[in-house]
């Protein structure tokens, strides 16, 4: 059926108008069979239950006013191809200004103009032409001053590029290490190739065998199994197949690019977004173009089985549009290509996938027609969520390990919610939830909650997104994990407490109990896209990704802007870094005990958006410390045991004052007991001294000399401890071992320092000796004594 109003000008493409009646809604996340449990038994908050969480009341939201020249220039195909020319011709003599071996390459991976003149161009890495995991930088070049954003800091060296393990050997680990997660028909169908894994520690040669098959819904799998070429142990075993769930999501009329064919017919090509085309895979996975005889299509039910090729074909096209108005994004990855949808994708013949998901492999959506049969999952939401995969993919190139997965699923949660702001259905009204229009768990209920992620329940995997982080958040399941991205983004959009935004409540509470302001969605999504595809890297966690939204936030509107704080405080809400309170940001006070008799040294770390230096006072220190108006720096020798109240007041050149309350305790220290309660970072792999002064009796100190050490770690057994004599003696207190994954380190030894003098600076050595297989957060030495 044609109609002249639905006519384009060009033969080649056309808008065309469609019909397209009530469904339901879907989670675009991962294939998650989640069930509708109470709140309270989700995610963690710092009363245990988010029933408890503070409730911080609802701030007015906050202008963001764009810093001049922050913009970014938008490069046609062709510019952009000649930037990356040129930097490709640069790059060894970039390597060599970069300090890298004589046997590492830069190769150029997307490059990005300021309208200020500043360039940002991400690079991938080689060694003796050897492909780099996790060796991704970005080099920002900012009039004739350089910085530069590394997945890793580690010297990329290795002992030989020369594998002991065989790739045969290497491949049939690959494929048991695939089954054993649950991949079915597991092939590989290309031999595994010899990489360097930079990921997580120390760089090792290794294999990287890439299994496909299908996962146990029924989606496509592509996994990517990395073995230690020297030892033959598994580093990596991850899914690079991202997947969503749910039911088609109803959104009326709407229009979608088609071409005719040179017979006359129509199929669905969209020449307007680099030719993105549908296909219907019903008959086989590769599928098929959906064509008509005329232009409309679909009736608007699942009975028609191009109602979801509309549906698809929509949310690419919206997808695609939004990153082009909002960034001048030209496609997924910047370079003009359209990718391709499939609709009605099968789990296997006849069976039907309840899912959707993306795969870099084919650079396509897959999306299935429910457990039913009956509902396509062809909503907004997820065909927004799956592109801005592939999206994160082309820039960032978030890996799979510790806490870069939930980054992934978290930043595609929020560009699907910028998406449906963008595209402002009035049949699909935008909001913070997900799922809103399915009754997927048969309550009415949504699955995803951005403003309290753990409302959604417990989940297949066991647990409930979670609210906040917590150091246990890089261990958790990536999709849980994503809820604290979910939240900070919820947070620096509308700001905290409660409101009613498009005719749904929320209740979003901080970690904290102090309220936030937020930015806007625009704003928002402007930051985080510029975090995203500027300065984050394949390692980026939680506590990287807060330091490239402040950098993107300071580039796009001032580091003296209240946006800027915005972004900072949203973190902190989510337990994740510090916030500002009348304009001063403070690190943690380091107010932990001191000793009485023993030499202090506690740094005050604070910053203020406002322009000036800082000044410090304090009240009611313990007796004998003081601290220093210009530095911060509080020094002395506490000689009073006790309770102090004290009081520390930072001004910033403006004149805002923050102050800061608590109880300072002096425990006491001499006699036959010497103490120092100061904590020590643990450096991964490194080591750290403690010292502590003895000014008892003077000779030889015992031969039953008592170290009580107090160390948390996740490997506590892998800690050497050594106690330094004040003479420079040596003595050795516990060894390594054993071989037990034991956390944490509270333990008395008795050593014999009969041979050494016993008055002056004793000092505790704590190297950490944790294997570099594992790669385990930094331990810290709590506080150690002597009992003489």
């Amino acid at each position: 059926m044609n109609t002249p109003s639905n006519r384009a000008a060009s033969p080649q493409g056309s808008q065309r108008t469609l019909r397209s009646l009530a469904a339901t809604v879907v989670i675009t996340a991962a294939a998650l069979a989640l069930s509708a449990l109470p709140a309270s038994a989700g995610a963690a908050s710092p009363s245990g239950s988010s029933e408890g969480s503070p409730r911080p009341q609802a701030l007015p939201q906050i202008k963001a006013t764009a810093r001049p020249g922050s913009g970014v220039v938008h490069l046609s195909p062709g510019q952009r191809r000649r930037m990356l020319d040129q930097v490709t011709d640069a790059a060894p003599d970039t390597a060599r200004s970069l300090g890298l071996g004589t046997r590492e390459k830069l190769i150029p991976k997307d490059v990005i103009q300021d309208a200020d003149g500043t360039i940002h161009t991400r690079y991938e890495r080689t060694y003796a032409a050897l492909p780099v995991i996790g060796g991704d930088l970005v080099v920002h070049q900012r009039h004739g001053a350089r910085t530069v954003t590394y997945a890793s800091k580690e010297t990329l060296t290795l002992p030989a590029t020369t594998a002991e393990v065989p790739a045969a050997t290497a491949k049939k680990a690959a494929l048991d290490k695939a089954a054993s997660k649950g991949t079915r028909k597991a092939s590989a169908h290309t031999d595994p190739r010899l990489v360097v894994w930079m990921t997580g520690g120390r760089p090792k040669l290794a294999w990287e065998t890439v299994v496909t098959g299908m996962q146990q819904d029924g989606s496509p799998s592509e996994r990517h199994v990395v073995t230690d070429a020297a030892s033959g142990t598994t580093l990596n075993n991850a899914e690079h197949v991202e997947s969503a769930q749910g039911n088609s999501l109803y959104s009326g009329q709407v229009t979608i690019g088609s071409t005719v064919q040179d017979d006359g017919t129509y199929a669905l090509i969209d020449p307007e977004r680099g030719g993105h085309r549908t296909l219907d895979s019903s008959a086989t996975s590769s599928g098929a173009l959906v064509t008509g005889a005329d232009d409309v299509w679909g009736d608007g039910t699942a009975a028609d089985p191009q109602t979801a090729a509309v549906d698809a074909a929509y949310g690419a096209q919206t997808t695609w549009d939004f990153y082009k108005d909002r960034f001048g994004r030209n496609g997924i990855a910047n370079d003009g290509r359209g990718s391709t949808s499939r609709v009605h994708y099968q789990a296997m013949q006849g069976v039907p996938l309840a899912n959707a998901n993306w795969q870099d492999g084919c650079f396509c959506m897959s999306y299935g027609d429910g457990a039913d049969g009956q509902h396509p999952v062809t909503s907004l939401d997820i065909a927004a969520h799956e592109m801005a995969h592939g999206v994160t993919s082309a820039t960032a190139g978030l890996g799979n390990v510790g806490e870069s997965p939930a980054l992934n699923e978290a930043i595609s949660d929020m560009m699907a919610a910028a998406v449906e702001f963008y595209a402002d259905s009035p049949n699909d009204v935008p909001d913070y939830t997900m799922a809103e229009l399915d009754d997927l768990h048969g309550d009415g209920k949504p699955i995803r909650y951005m403003d309290l992620p753990s409302k959604a329940g417990i989940s297949a995997v066991g647990y409930a997104p979670l609210d906040y982080w917590t150091p246990q958040t890089k261990w958790s399941e990536a999709h849980m994990a994503a809820g604290v991205g979910d939240h900070f983004f919820y947070l620096l959009a509308e700001g905290s407490g409660k409101k009613t935004i498009n005719g749904v409540d929320y209740d979003s509470p901080t970690y904290d109990g102090l309220p936030v302001a937020g930015i806007g969605l625009t704003d928002a999504a402007d930051v985080m896209y510029r975090a995203l595809t500027v300065y984050m890297t394949s390692t980026t966690d939680y506590a990287g990704t807060r330091t490239a939204t402040l950098q993107a936030a300071a580039d796009l509107y001032g580091s003296d802007s209240d946006a800027y704080e915005a972004v900072a405080n949203a973190w902190a809400a989510v337990n994740i870094g510090i916030r500002f309170v009348n304009h001063i940001a403070v690190d943690p006070m380091p107010t932990e005990p001191v000793a009485e008799g023993q030499p202090v040294s506690r740094q005050i770390t604070a910053s203020s958006s406002r322009p000036g230096p800082l000044t410090y006072s304090a009240k009611s220190l313990p007796r004998g410390l003081s601290i220093d108006r210009t530095t911060g720096l509080m020094t002395g020798t506490p000689d009073k045991a006790g309770d102090y109240n004290s009081v520390i007041a930072i001004t910033n050149a403006a004149g805002d004052t923050r102050e800061l309350s608590f109880t300072w305790t002096v425990l006491e220290s001499g006699g036959h007991f010497f103490i120092n309660p100061t904590t020590y970072v643990i450096p991964k792999w490194g080591t750290v001294e403690s010292p502590l002064v003895y000014r008892g009796k003077p000779g030889k100190a015992p031969s039953d000399l008592k170290v009580t050490v107090d160390i948390d770690h996740q490997f506590g057994n892998a800690m050497v401890v050594d106690l330094i004599a004040p003479d420079g003696t040596v003595v050795p207190v516990k060894p390594w071992g054993p071989w037990v994954l034991t956390p944490d380190l509270h333990e008395t030894y008795t050593v014999d320092a009969s041979a050494v003098p016993a008055v002056g600076t004793w000092k505790l050595r704590v190297t950490d000796g944790t294997p570099g297989i594992f790669d385990l957060d930094a331990g810290h030495l709590q506080r150690w004594s002597l009992a003489f």
